[in-house]
């Protein structure tokens, strides 16, 4: 897996819910910071150490399992790993450990079986369908995967893993509208990443895409489109012909202002959806077009989005205030992909 830098990062500082006796506690305490010099043989060695007083501790097994990880001693990894998994007090992350072993040996199929069985455990984990749908991707199954992916999103929302995965799929699929939505979603969610980039240029080619003459009107006859899908794409066109002199931040800007105001008179009953709702606040609180600089400008062209950072210092400054106080969040129930 190449993205598990910050799932796994609360490993380092051995805070969950497990209990720790006495015994094992300074050898957590000495693993974590040898593991933070990057001496792992010497933290492998306090925690087997403990383990030999107390073998079926979990969060020891689970930090071992770890350690072996990052040494690259996968059969120890998937060793301690299996121990650590068989506890009753075993978390998401000690299943993911373990399937990131399974992975690293290109071992899908225990990957994906043991990812099933963590899920029926933690069955609203976003992480967990994230992790089982990289498993099946990695073993030739692309349907299965993001049947995973689509699970995750809707049984738990603000994980923005899913959506990272599942834009991937769909623009290798050319479904432009479920890239439009997923990617914006995920900058919203992971504003300030490696990833986050990545998701903007996705949304802006297909914004590009969906607003070329003719396109929507041909992808609305699509049969598997969902009527949500559907509606949104009627939205995006009723304006589509703002873009005949060029794609621009002013008018997508414009476009998807009035895409708003359509929306909350015709379709938002129906579909009450959290990122149209975001739109709605941001137009109110006149900072809408900030967002959009922010959302998509540097990629549509950075020179003018530069000008417009320097000639609109005050409205930058409001947006930035604005997202640093405040947390996007998603809600259950507004999956309407089926």
């Amino acid at each position: 897996m190449k993205y598990c830098g910050l799932l796994l990062m609360g490993l380092l500082c051995f805070q969950t819910g497990f209990s720790q006796t006495g015994t094992v506690k300074p050898a957590l305490e000495n693993a974590r910071v040898l593991m933070q010099q990057g001496e792992y043989d010497r933290a492998a060695a306090f925690l087997q150490q403990s383990r030999q007083l107390e073998p079926l501790n979990p969060e020891l097994l689970k930090n071992l399992s770890y350690v072996y990880y990052l040494q690259r001693d996968f059969a120890g990894a998937i060793e301690a790993g299996k121990a650590a998994v068989a506890t009753d007090s075993a978390d998401q992350q000690t299943f993911q450990i373990l399937g990131l072993s399974y992975k690293a040996i290109a071992a899908y199929k225990e990957a994906n079986k043991m990812y099933r069985s963590a899920l029926k455990k933690f069955p609203g984990s976003g992480m967990l369908y994230s992790e089982l749908g990289e498993s099946l991707k990695e073993d030739n199954q692309p349907k299965e995967a993001i049947a995973q992916w689509e699970l995750g999103i809707e049984k738990d929302p603000n994980y923005s893993g899913n959506y990272y995965h599942a834009v991937q799929y769909y623009q290798q699929q050319q479904n432009l509208v479920r890239v439009l939505l997923y990617s914006e979603l995920f900058v919203n969610l992971e504003s300030f990443t490696s990833r986050t980039k990545e998701m903007k240029a996705s949304l802006a080619a297909s914004l590009a895409g969906l607003l070329k003459p003719g396109v929507i009107n041909g992808l609305s006859k699509i049969a598997a489109l969902t009527a949500f899908e559907k509606q949104v794409l009627q939205h995006y066109n009723k304006n589509s012909q703002l873009i005949a002199n060029g794609l621009s931040i002013d008018n997508i800007s414009s476009i998807r202002t009035r895409f708003v105001l359509d929306w909350y008179n015709a379709a938002a009953d129906r579909f009450p959806y959290r990122l149209f709702d975001q739109w709605q606040y941001l137009i109110r609180q006149g900072l809408f077009e900030a967002y959009n600089q922010w959302l998509l400008g540097e990629t549509v062209n950075k020179d003018a989005y530069l000008l417009w950072q320097n000639t609109h210092a005050g409205e930058t400054t409001n947006f930035q205030e604005f997202q640093q106080s405040r947390v996007f969040k998603l809600v259950t129930g507004q999956y309407y992909m089926q």
